[in-house]
């Protein structure tokens, strides 16, 4: 019982100086209605509200305290406790993933449908095939990583050097 008590003390202070740390990193969710899992897997079960016994979802543009990584989940602060989002919905803010977008490193694509442009700006014009039509890479595509503009990631594309939203994916 001693020992329950104190581990949970000490992570609690552990949560806490994560929380106030000046350095302090955290994670921005990238998609909407996105859960909240008490593990690093989705075999955990999802964070639920106490009051109501309903699932938490947070929305895009949400962001945590981030206090590591696991097995392709951030460890976040929410509500005073340690809780997970998955890589896939959420990005280190400043960062924009968590290995940094060094060289090596893929861009995924995460959406279906998206986009590739020819410069970092919605006003850029699109990639297209022969015949004027958007070329979209499908979901899980594993894209060249070569660096960032804003909210956009530069990429090497069948042979091309391109720009995908940031939005529609991230660095792994």
């Amino acid at each position: 019982m001693k020992n329950k008590k104190l581990m949970r003390a000490m992570m609690l202070a552990m949560l806490l100086l994560a929380s106030l740390s000046a350095a302090a990193q955290y994670v921005v969710c990238t998609g909407n209605h996105v859960r909240l899992r008490t593990g690093p897997s989705t075999g955990y079960p999802m964070l639920v509200w106490t009051s109501t016994g309903k699932p938490v979802w947070i929305n895009k543009g949400q962001t945590l305290t981030y206090l590591g990584d696991a097995n392709g989940f951030y460890n976040v602060l929410f509500d005073g406790k340690s809780v997970y989002i998955s890589k896939q919905f959420a990005r280190l803010a400043g960062t924009n993933n968590y290995s940094g977008g060094n060289s090596g490193s893929t861009v995924v694509v995460s959406g279906t449908n998206v986009r590739l442009r020819w410069g970092p700006s919605l006003n850029a014009s699109i990639y297209t095939n022969g015949n004027g039509r958007p070329i979209y890479p499908s979901k899980g595509t594993r894209l060249t990583y070569l660096g960032q503009s804003g909210n956009w990631y530069k990429v090497r594309y069948n042979g091309n050097v391109l720009y995908i939203s940031k939005d529609f994916s991230y660095v792994r």
